[in-house]
């Protein structure tokens, strides 16, 4: 096996391991809970999230260092105007406090759950990962 090849299938195990620790780490909570007071037990610390449709596909991955309702109004990527916003049904919060770890997080996330709006990481097959431009 190339080393391209390993490198890729690790990526691809993290990426799967990150989603099942996510997963069991953390609980959907739908919109109402999402915007009730204290209901989303975001401790503004710094957070990964994601947002899924109905159909349990992800929307929407993303990593933020102060409380995620604040990125709904943020004047460089505001949530609430984003082709997305009023199709997401649950989303899932995970307190994670060192700025590494968040975007390392994101990055595998975006990788397993591919969501269908994220631009920058963006989500990529991992066969076309790391290819030769030649």
């Amino acid at each position: 096996m190339s080393t391209r090849n390993l490198l890729l299938k690790s990526l691809s195990n993290s990426a799967g391991t990150a989603k099942k620790w996510f997963i069991a780490e953390t609980t959907a909570k739908c919109r109402q809970e999402y915007f009730a007071k204290n209901k989303l037990e975001d401790l503004g610390n710094g957070a990964v999230y994601a947002y899924f449709a109905k159909d349990g596909n992800a929307l929407y991955v993303g990593e933020s260092s102060r409380p995620i309702k604040r990125r709904m109004h943020d004047q460089t990527s505001p949530h609430k105007n984003s082709e997305w916003w009023n199709h997401w049904e649950t989303v899932r919060l995970l307190s994670v406090i060192d700025r590494t770890d968040r975007i390392t997080l994101e990055l595998l996330l975006v990788l397993a759950l591919q969501p269908l709006f994220n631009v920058k990481p963006r989500s990529r097959e991992f066969s076309k990962m790391f290819a030769s431009e030649t």
